[in-house]
């Protein structure tokens, strides 16, 4: 009876001991419950289920193009790359992890395969650019654009326009965000969202420091004047934008253009002028060169940059023949220096030397005949030359060349004072000869006459031509 209970205990042991061994048969060579490999549940699968599932659910890995805004679908791809077995590594290291503890239910975890080539993806990418491009392009086409702030100035009052950023897409932005997180092993169809396009220049701040700046007054100087005016007058119209600043030049050029009306010498319609004699004269001073004056267009642009850039206290920069200090408030003050007056009418040149006359000689003047009279005006020495050769048209229109001795020249287009000694000695001083035998526009001097002249004068010194040079 005893040997019949042995056998029987033996019996049942062994039973428990075959039921274990295949229960950990069973667990060791089988997945756990819910364990997932590249997307595909392999729960209680054999190593051989497993492989022919996963292989047959190996799908070729796309991506998709989605809205922030939406989240719909606006382009959708596939990487023509080849997959390979990367992941049978995995499913051998959670076997692995079963064999050591079989009866856990637990899943397991094992680095996710990466089954595909992560350059070979990027390169494949890059060869589909130009098709996605054109798809975004296309799709853009249908969109708003991000639009830029807008800073416009009416009479002096400036008012922003907002940016808005619209819902186009920023075409290259998203190439680059889409290579850059682009990962076929990540899962089977990759979601990038699209980078929309933003504006870039809200003009908040400049539109801030444009309306403070319209509020403040401004002071300009310009050789010992000094006027005010109101910024907003200047900056009185036009826009800013991100591509830069277009404000009316207009109010800056009158501005500076008033100026030189008021004060500056130089370039003035008519002037008077008291002659050593005593004679008051007025004349014509459309070729003048004396004393200063504003290269207007020049400078109404320099005021103009110095009241954005927030700068009220503005010096005159550009000035012409700014070595002249004769203004009209003070032409008659060139009597207490040194200069040159020519009278016309009578053909005579006077060098006035400390308010009296050291020097007279007779000139010959521009024949009117081909309508080069010399011009009447305020001018100074531009620079003087001993010897030099004149060259130029005649009356008849032919060209000459002629040596001269001395010359001293008063204007860019060729008026000057010089020897010449090819004129008749009775033809200087004689305005009655003037029309027939009178200069190209010259003031002639006799050679022995200007010799003393030329030692007496000085490039700088003022020149008075006045009279009538139209008769004869």
């Amino acid at each position: 009876m005893k040997a019949n209970k042995k056998v029987w205990l033996l019996a049942g042991l062994a039973l428990v001991a075959a039921a274990c061994g295949g229960y950990y048969g069973w667990h060791a060579t089988h997945f756990a419950k819910d364990t997932v490999v590249q997307g595909i549940n392999i729960s209680k699968m054999s190593y051989k289920e497993a492989d022919a599932a996963i292989q047959k659910n190996l799908k070729e890995p796309s991506y998709a193009l989605t809205d922030p805004q939406t989240h719909k679908t606006l382009y959708q791809g596939k990487l023509k790359i080849a997959a390979n077995h990367a992941y049978r590594k995995e499913l051998k290291e959670l076997l692995h992890q079963r064999r050591v503890n079989p009866f856990s239910n637990e899943s397991g975890q094992a680095n996710q395969a990466k089954i595909y080539d992560q350059t070979a993806a990027k390169e494949n990418l890059a060869q589909q650019r130009a098709t996605i491009a054109q798809a975004l392009n296309q799709t853009n086409q249908s969109r708003t654009a991000p639009q830029n702030a807008r800073i416009t100035v009416t009479n002096g009052q400036a008012q922003l326009t907002k940016a808005v950023d619209g819902n186009q897409i920023d075409t290259q932005k998203t190439l680059e965000q889409l290579t850059k997180s682009i990962n076929p092993n990540r899962t089977g169809q990759q979601k990038v969202d699209v980078v929309l396009s933003k504006a870039t220049w809200t003009g908040e701040t400049e539109y801030q420091q444009l309306t403070k700046k319209m509020g403040q007054t401004f002071k300009y100087s310009v050789m010992g004047h000094t006027e005010t005016g109101k910024v907003k007058d200047l900056l009185n119209s036009g826009t800013i934008t991100d591509k830069g600043t277009n404000i009316n030049l207009s109010p800056s050029y009158n501005f500076i253009t008033k100026l030189n009306q008021k004060y500056s010498l130089s370039g003035s319609n008519s002037a008077s002028f008291t002659t050593v004699q005593g004679n008051q004269v007025s004349f014509d001073n459309s070729q003048g060169t004396l004393g200063w004056a504003i290269s207007e267009y020049t400078e109404g642009r320099y005021l103009q940059e110095q009241l954005l850039k927030g700068n009220f206290n503005v010096s005159a920069k550009s000035l012409v023949n700014n070595t002249q200090k004769y203004d009209k408030a003070n032409l008659d003050d060139l009597k207490k220096t040194d200069h040159i007056e020519i009278d016309l009418t009578k053909e005579q040149l006077y060098l006035v030397q400390g308010n009296k006359v050291t020097q007279q000689m007779p000139v010959n003047t521009g024949s009117p005949k081909v309508n080069i009279a010399t011009p009447t005006g305020y001018y100074y020495i531009k620079w003087r030359k001993a010897p030099m050769t004149m060259k130029g048209t005649e009356k008849d229109g032919t060209k000459y060349s002629s040596y001269v001795p001395q010359a001293m020249d008063l204007t860019d287009d060729g008026i000057f004072i010089h020897s010449a000694p090819w004129v008749a000695k009775a033809t200087f001083g004689n305005p009655k000869v003037r029309y027939e035998k009178g200069s190209n526009g010259c003031i002639n001097v006799a050679p022995a006459a200007m010799v003393k002249l030329f030692n007496s004068s000085h490039q700088g010194m003022p020149v008075i031509i006045y009279g009538n040079g139209t008769a004869s």
